[in-house]
């Protein structure tokens, strides 16, 4: 007998998960997938929640799965798929953006924009002296 939310298994004679309020499924629990060390990079570091949602529609539109994490959890969570997508943080923490180390070359060349975006045009001119 085993829980099916959490799959621990019970011995004989429950029929209820003590922790999920669930009933138990008969057998075994199924085998977990082999899990493998993956070396992550981070790609992009923000405190601009514009700037990672551009990010975030970059990296989903080319299939690169991305981990985000930050100096405040709560604006990093309940993120849904293999590395997570979710909610845009509207706050003043900073943000990483992190792909595994195979998809790093792609993903620097898509989210360089963002890592130094070039002036509004206008603003060198009436930033120079003399203009």
């Amino acid at each position: 007998m085993y829980c099916p939310e959490c799959l621990t298994e019970y011995r004989d004679g429950f029929f209820e998960c003590a922790d999920c309020r669930v009933p138990l499924a008969a057998g075994l629990p199924p085998k977990l997938p082999e899990q493998h060390d993956l070396e992550l990079v981070t790609v992009l570091e923000t405190h601009d929640g514009f700037a990672l949602s551009l990010a975030k529609a970059s990296l989903e539109e080319a299939g690169i799965e991305y981990l985000l994490s930050g100096d405040d959890p709560r604006y990093i969570a309940g993120f849904p798929g293999a590395f997570g997508v979710g909610e845009t943080p509207l706050c003043s923490c900073s943000v990483r953006i992190q792909v595994a180390s195979e998809s790093e070359a792609e993903a620097r060349v898509l989210l360089e924009p963002l890592r130094n975006p070039d002036p509004a045009p206008g603003l060198e001119a009436e930033s120079e002296p003399g203009s």
